[in-house]
């Protein structure tokens, strides 16, 4: 796989920026965690952990936080998303986030630089649509809130050469 498969371009000026990406892209759909103002729900992307590992990472943090039902979602084996109907402000999501094991950093750091976190549902390329795998259930019940959902178009390589001022 080349790093020109996909090359980013990004260039600072002063309080401006300008970024583009030439690459190949899919579409894709998902939920996203803003429910309303400073209002999260709580959103995972685990990596390189079993189902195993998710399901005791996500118990942990559920029970630290006293967390509602976690829902397990997953279209590829050791890969896994996770949905909390939690209602929590932007800074307890961020630490829920930190605070659990497998957890993709760079989920973490989209998550903080959008001020919000985003689950992809959909299909993705050579995959099927992520599918509720297993529920941790909890005492601790959720007030239901009407989910936002999101459209949007992602590369197919997630590395690339990068050309500019990066910082």
């Amino acid at each position: 796989m080349s790093l020109l498969n996909r090359i980013n371009f990004r260039f600072n000026f002063r309080n401006l920026t300008l970024f583009f990406m030439v690459a190949k892209t899919q579409r894709v759909s998902g939920i996203v965690s803003k429910i309303d103002n400073d209002e999260h729900i709580i959103l995972w992307d685990l990596d390189d952990c079993n189902l195993s590992n998710a399901i005791e990472s996500l118990k942990t943090v559920q029970d630290r936080y006293s967390l509602s039902d976690i829902y397990i979602v997953s279209d590829k084996k050791n890969s896994y998303g996770a949905i909390c109907l939690t209602i929590v402000d932007f800074s307890r999501l961020l630490r829920i986030l930190i605070d659990t094991a497998y957890i993709d950093m760079g989920f973490v750091a989209y998550t903080a630089k959008r001020y919000g976190a985003t689950l992809r549902l959909s299909p993705k390329k050579d995959r099927g649509a992520r599918k509720i795998v297993y529920t941790i259930p909890s005492e601790i019940k959720s007030d239901f809130r009407p989910i936002n959902t999101v459209v949007y178009d992602t590369g197919l390589i997630k590395n690339g050469l990068m050309v500019g001022n990066v910082k």
